[in-house]
């Protein structure tokens, strides 16, 4: 996984109904997970952090499509 990446949330509450649209992976924090800007994210959400994307445990995101 690297930034550029067109990802979709698996993680387990993914099962009950899709949470997230589509997003790309914008940087990586320091914990190394990649901090994930969703489509349909305005930015607004105080759950979510600052409208420039939210890091995801590596395991919840799923690669759809790699950047070149």
């Amino acid at each position: 996984m690297k930034v550029g990446d067109l990802v979709v949330y698996v993680g387990n509450d993914a099962d009950v109904e899709p949470i997230f649209g589509p997003g790309i992976v914008m940087s990586f924090d320091r914990d190394n997970d990649p901090v994930v800007f969703f489509l349909g994210d305005d930015g607004n959400s105080t759950d979510w952090g600052e409208g420039s994307g939210a890091p995801f445990y590596t395991y919840d995101i799923e690669v759809v499509s790699e950047s070149r």
